[in-house]
């Protein structure tokens, strides 16, 4: 036997898939001063859920419940994550004042051919100064109503480092975090089932010809060694997986770097065909 407060639940619940819950803040509001403990925190948890989705603190409805407990102390710790992208980067973060961005110019094949498998190559800078750095203030530029210390931001890079391959390494409370940037032009399609790159210009499409590949492959046991290399053909293919020897059959993924003169570098992974 269900009762109206089991209905309003999972009423309550299904609105939560809707990219704008309508109706569940109403629903739970009625059981605010339910007499059942249980009922009553249950639906408070779901007021207090839709109020951390609007940008307020987390709350802990019930000190017993230890996935509140958890989110509530994970809403306050300080943390962040970005991408690079269009010569920008794009930083989300919360409960940050500020962070130093470290600039580090990158010579791709080298660091390439010294670890294929990490794109980061953070290691590989830390005895390194910086090309350029900057300290940047959160506060500065957000909302007036935006949560203090959350948000996010968009950081345009160096202009003299904007065409050029550059490790960005962002530092904030303790934690640090780095994203290889590549300055390209460069489309590539990796078709992993027959073992080939199709490499053209990000505009217009048309196939980028004689543009070096340098293949890596890692082995089930972990081992990491040179595969192949060569350059792409008329139509800007590349056969990164065939070899007249029988080294493929060992192999767990390749590390692919595409580098051409005019349009740039970037890498790729892929698994090994299964044709």
């Amino acid at each position: 036997m269900l009762f109206r407060s089991q209905y309003d639940y999972c009423a309550a619940y299904l609105d939560f898939f809707n990219d704008e819950p309508t109706q569940a803040r109403a629903i739970a509001q009625k059981y605010v001063a339910h007499p059942v403990d249980r009922w009553r925190n249950t639906f408070q948890t779901i007021i207090a859920q839709l109020d951390e989705a609007e940008g307020k603190d987390a709350q802990v409805v019930d000190p017993k419940d230890r996935d509140q407990q958890q989110g509530a102390l994970a809403a306050t710790e300080p943390s962040f994550e970005f991408q690079v992208e269009g010569g920008q980067i794009q930083l989300a973060y919360q409960n940050l004042k500020q962070v130093r961005v470290n600039y580090y110019l990158m010579d791709v094949e080298l660091l390439f051919s010294r670890n294929p498998f990490v794109q980061q190559f953070r290691g590989q800078f830390s005895a390194i100064k910086p090309n350029q750095a900057a300290t940047i203030n959160l506060a500065e530029g957000q909302p007036a109503d935006a949560k203090p210390g959350s948000g996010t931001r968009k950081i345009p890079l160096p202009e003299a480092l904007r065409n050029r391959n550059v490790l960005v390494e962002v530092i904030g409370a303790g934690q640090t975090r780095t994203v290889a940037y590549y300055a390209h032009s460069l489309s590539v399609q990796v078709i992993e089932n027959y073992g080939q790159v199709r490499v053209t210009r990000a505009e217009g499409g048309r196939p980028v010809s004689r543009a070096y590949v340098k293949v890596y492959a890692q082995s089930s046991d972990g081992r990491v060694k040179f595969y192949k290399d060569g350059y792409t053909d008329l139509r800007g293919r590349f056969d990164y997986a065939s070899l007249s020897t029988d080294d493929l059959g060992g192999v767990r993924k390749f590390a692919i770097l595409i580098l051409s003169d005019d349009h740039g570098a970037l890498v790729r992974e892929a698994t090994p065909p299964k044709q």
